[in-house]
């Protein structure tokens, strides 16, 4: 049986990647580093496949992820198809504060976090949405 979880991702100031599982554990805590954010994913189910060796089936669930959490580096980092730029508009951003924000140079406000947000929530209820009427045949 599987245990779905939530996983943190986050760019570090060394533009690494880690990702930590927030759901606890009690025995173990599970965390992924990479040089990019999937990377970083990938590291974390080895962590958890290890820890399962370590610990036995019974100790560690399988887990898959229910939630995932980003910082804005690690978004463009997990989803590279994104341009920053066209990404920027779509949001009503400034590019450069955008190309900030995905570099670690900036942090976003508690507000920006929100419009970013709600501009991801938009953007995948539109590609839900569109996905349902258009195919490529």
């Amino acid at each position: 049986m599987k245990k779905s979880v939530t996983v943190s991702f986050e760019m570090q100031e060394a533009g690494s990647f880690s990702c930590i599982v927030e759901d606890e554990f009690d025995k173990f805590g599970l965390i992924g580093y990479g040089k990019t954010a999937r990377e970083a994913e990938a590291d974390m189910f080895t962590a958890a496949e290890e820890t399962r060796e370590d610990l036995g089936a019974d100790e560690v669930p399988e887990i898959e992820i229910g939630f995932r959490k980003f910082d804005v580096g690690s978004f463009f980092s997990y989803y590279p198809f994104f341009n920053i730029t066209q990404f920027a508009k779509f949001v009503g951003m400034n590019a450069t504060q955008m190309r900030q924000y995905a570099s670690g140079a900036r942090r976003p406000t508690k507000q920006k976090k929100n419009q970013l947000n709600a501009a991801i929530r938009q953007l995948s209820e539109t590609l839900l949405s569109d996905s349902r009427a258009l195919s490529i045949d």
